[in-house]
Parts: C-alpha cells; sequence; structure tokens
C-alpha cells in the first residue's frame, strides 16, 4: 500500500451493530417516533417553539460513527445564496461543537454533529448530547437564515440570533 492509498476500513465491528440498537433504542424511549431511513438511519421531527424541522441519525456501523443532522426547513433561493452563505460561515466560525453548511448549488442548509465511538460503546448519552447540539444549532440558527432569505443583512441577522 502506498502512502497516498487510504487505509482498508475494517469489516464487521459490533460495536457498530451495539451502537445502532442503542440509538434506535433511545429514540424510542425518549418518544421520537424514529422512522428508518436507510439500513442503519432513522428520521424524527423536532417540533420546538422556534423552529421544526426532521433530523437524521445514521450509524456507520463499520466505521464506528454516528452522524447526526437537521435540513433546514428553508432552502435559499439563488439570488439570496450569496447573503446565506457569508450567513453560514459568520455563524459556523465560532462554533466549539457541530457544525453549520450549506450548499450553494442546492440551497440546503444543515446542522450537523458527528461522533467517532470507535472502540467504545456508544452510550444513550452521548447519542442524546449529538441530537441536542444539532437541535441547539438549527434553533438558534435557523430564524437568521430565513430572516437573511428575507433579505436581512447577514450580519444584523447573526447578531439578532446570537443575542448580539
Amino acid at each position: 500500500m502506498s502512502d497516498s492509498e487510504p487505509a482498508p476500513m475494517p469489516t464487521r465491528r459490533p460495536n457498530g451493530a451495539r451502537a445502532l440498537a442503542t440509538l434506535e433504542r433511545l429514540l424510542v424511549d425518549d418518544g421520537w417516533a424514529p422512522q428508518p431511513d436507510g439500513p442503519a438511519a432513522f428520521r424524527f421531527a423536532h417540533r420546538g417553539s422556534s423552529a421544526s424541522f426532521d433530523l437524521r441519525a445514521v450509524v456507520l456501523v463499520d466505521a464506528e460513527l454516528l452522524l447526526v443532522s437537521a435540513e433546514a426547513p428553508t432552502h435559499v433561493p439563488p439570488a439570496r445564496r450569496p447573503a446565506a452563505a457569508e450567513y453560514i460561515l459568520r455563524a459556523g466560525c465560532g462554533l466549539y461543537v457541530g457544525s453549520l453548511e450549506f450548499d450553494l448549488d442546492s440551497g440546503v442548509a444543515r446542522a450537523r454533529c458527528g461522533l467517532d465511538f470507535e472502540g467504545e460503546p456508544l452510550s444513550p448519552r452521548l447519542a442524546r448530547n449529538a441530537i441536542a447540539t444539532v437541535i441547539r444549532l438549527m434553533e438558534t440558527y435557523l430564524p437568521g437564515l430565513q430572516a437573511v432569505v428575507a433579505g436581512d443583512d447577514p450580519r444584523r441577522a447573526l447578531a439578532a440570533a446570537e443575542g448580539r
């Protein structure tokens, strides 16, 4: 194998399979009413006071990774994409955990959190923390994104979203 070739991914790890079962159990126990969304993924809805959106949680079983994301229900029209990209870039700059991303081609914005649990059992608490991170990001920054789509300045929308 040369230096430029990636190392082969390990195959079938029981820890990853247990993590999938843990994730499904906690989503059911916590009342999320998860729906299957692929072989190792679930979709579930968050209906909050400031924002409502769907979340997706995926366990990459062989890699022992948990990925949680939420797609903003607001799709950005082409004319507002440069301003939305500025908003997302500025908002994501100071984040400690999780990330915001924006697809310039489709106008889709997402909040995302990944967790590498390789070699450790995925605990319900860690999975809940990843879910809570995505919810917190979306609830905080979605109103500002919506303001930018409506024509607001990205800096002003960000200051309002962050309470500055």
